[in-house]
Order: C-alpha cells, then sequence, then structure tokens
C-alpha cells in the first residue's frame, strides 16, 4: 500500500469524504501526520448574507461552530492508532484554499473525496474541487471514491 508520513485530508463532512480520511490514515499508520482541512466557502457566505440570513461574521462564525460539530462527529470512534490529526477550518474558495495550505504546510500529498455535499449530478465522477486540486496540484493527489 501507499504511505506517505504527511497527509493533507481536505472534508467537507460528507460520506466520501470520510472515506477518503479512512484512506488517509491507513497511509499514514503507524506513526504519520494528518491535517484535516475544511474550507468554509466565502460563496456561500456571501449568498446567505444576500439571502438576508445574518452578517458576514454571525455566518462565518455558525459555520465554524458546525465544522467543529461535525469533527468531533467525524472522528468519533474512528480507529486512527498513533496518527496525529490537526484539525484546520480556513474561509476561502475550497480549491484554492486546499492548493495553498498544502504549499504553506510544504505536505507531500493530499487525499480526498470525489464528490462532496455540494456536487451536482453532472460532475459525479469528479466533483468541481477534485478536479480543480487535481489541475492545479503540484504533489500528488489521491481521489477516493464513495
Amino acid at each position: 500500500m501507499l504511505k506517505s508520513p504527511e497527509i493533507l485530508v481536505p472534508v467537507d463532512f460528507s460520506p466520501c469524504s470520510l472515506n477518503a480520511l479512512r484512506v488517509a490514515i491507513g497511509m499514514a499508520a503507524p506513526e504519520g501526520d494528518l491535517t484535516l482541512l475544511h474550507v468554509i466557502d466565502e460563496h456561500f457566505v456571501d449568498d446567505a448574507v444576500a439571502a438576508g440570513l445574518g452578517s458576514t461574521d454571525d455566518i462565518r462564525t455558525r459555520l465554524r461552530e458546525l465544522a467543529e460539530v461535525n469533527f468531533t462527529n467525524m472522528l468519533e470512534g474512528l480507529e486512527r492508532g498513533n496518527v496525529n490529526i490537526e484539525k484546520m477550518i480556513v474561509v476561502g474558495a475550497p480549491f484554492v484554499e486546499i492548493l495553498k495550505i498544502a504549499r504553506d504546510l510544504d505536505l507531500p500529498m493530499i487525499v480526498m473525496g470525489v464528490r462532496g455535499r455540494s456536487t451536482p449530478p453532472e460532475e459525479l465522477l469528479f466533483g468541481s474541487t477534485a478536479e480543480k486540486v487535481l489541475r492545479g496540484s503540484r504533489i500528488p493527489v489521491l481521489c477516493v471514491p464513495y
């Protein structure tokens, strides 16, 4: 099996991203490091503000709190051995932030799901975020199906 001591795992808390996390744990074992990254989509925040659902700060705060709860739920009961898992939450365009964090942290690999929560049916094979990360990455990207 492919191994890597450090891996970036972008998550949107979909079943596909949970599968990607499981694969990344297997690749990083026995004592590797994973960085879980959740990106709050800035366009979603702007749309929510335009729809009158609150201020930018209120929506970002609620989405951060929800992401923290989702991280806890995702990791609960997950067998991870001695793999160290760090969590990050950032705001921006998902594919841009994924590529930027991978570069800034000098991580050698990205493991991500091919289909997230917001993938429309016409992008079933590769979600737009996964495809953009694949096209823009200078490091290996492993895309995990469902």
